[in-house]
């Protein structure tokens, strides 16, 4: 199954990075020059963000679109400010990673009244309604079983779950957003079809803000691992890069055995890469390409405003395993794609 998985994501980046690296996907509208379109981004300093603009661009680019970026910065004031200043640009569309979901009726609200089309990448929203936003991002449930799939075989592997060992799995969550949840879920679920791990096992705790990153994430892992000394093994999976890395450093500084660790990142970029260079065999992450979640939402938009094409409610980009032996697979050169020449 698992390898079934991987093939499909290979095959997916491969198609899409021919259709961002080349020209534009065939079959979509002519070019159109009098358009503007907004990208609202949570954290737009983040190298996910960084490499998701970087496919609005290219695509924006292709279609002759007007293209701002703007950083909210995590502030929930400034990014409905921004997008106040989105329209009075006289913005087409906007593109949004939202700071807080549940302001998405207000937002979904004000693009409806001021017509302007409205795309949510990563993060999905509601209408007032209930209903979604049409939204562009990641299969969490099936991208988090991809990882569990790849732990579960590795663990076992590795001689996890012979006779007498005590094994945990830490997932670190943000309940404020609902996306990482369905991740977590799906590495639970994997790993539990495919080992004999028990709902007793997993130890779930809430990160302390809401962008769970590596900081925040080694100060919510170190008392739950000091609590557990009688555990022998350790499984991290992480709702992303630094929800993985992050407990995994705090075993390596509490001198834990670190061949009786695993973890696996979501994202797979800048942290991960390092990771990969050094050899480091106990780590593995789902690399995902928010440039082509990006591109994609540019065209959703695109095609909705000139063709009158009807927005898809979901539209998912999935990943694929990378670890030390296949990350050039993935890091063409050693780098990200956002770093490529």
């Amino acid at each position: 199954m698992m390898k079934k998985m991987i093939a499909a994501g290979m095959a997916a980046l491969f198609a899409f990075s021919t259709a961002i690296c080349g020209s534009a996907i065939t079959g979509f509208a002519e070019e159109r020059n009098d358009l503007k379109f907004v990208y609202i981004s949570k954290q737009l300093s983040h190298p996910w963000f960084i490499q998701e603009e970087m496919g609005i661009k290219k695509a924006c680019e292709e279609l002759g679109i007007e293209y701002t970026g703007i950083d909210s910065n995590n502030n929930d004031e400034k990014c409905l400010s921004d997008i106040d200043n989105a329209f009075s640009m006289g913005a087409d569309a906007l593109l949004i990673c939202i700071t807080n979901q549940s302001m998405g009726p207000n937002v979904a609200d004000m693009c409806e009244k001021e017509g302007v089309a409205l795309v949510t990448i990563d993060d999905n929203i509601e209408r007032s309604d209930g209903t979604q936003v049409p939204h562009v991002g990641m299969p969490t449930g099936e991208v988090g079983e991809l990882g569990g799939e790849a732990l579960a075989e590795m663990a076992t592997e590795r001689g996890f779950f012979e006779d007498g060992n005590v094994v945990k799995v830490l997932q670190i969550d943000i309940p404020t957003n609902t996306v990482f949840a369905p991740r977590l879920d799906g590495y639970k679920k994997a790993l539990m079809e495919n080992t004999p791990l028990t709902e007793d096992d997993f130890i779930r705790v809430d990160a302390n803000d809401a962008t769970a990153e590596y900081e925040g994430n080694m100060q919510v892992a170190s008392p739950i691992i000091l609590a557990h000394p009688e555990v022998d093994y350790w499984i991290i999976t992480g709702a992303n890069d630094d929800c993985a890395l992050a407990p995994l450093d705090v075993l390596q500084e509490n001198g834990f055995d670190m061949t009786h660790t695993l973890g696996c990142g979501l994202g797979g970029y800048e942290m991960s890469l390092e990771r990969f260079k050094a050899g480091e065999e106990n780590y593995i992450a789902i690399v995902l390409r928010p440039d082509i979640e990006g591109y994609k939402a540019v065209y959703e938009a695109y095609n909705y405003i000139v063709n009158g094409e009807e927005m898809q409610e979901n539209t998912f980009v999935s990943g694929s395993i990378a670890n030390a032996e296949n990350y050039l697979e993935f890091y063409p050169n050693g780098k990200l794609m956002s770093d490529q020449d």
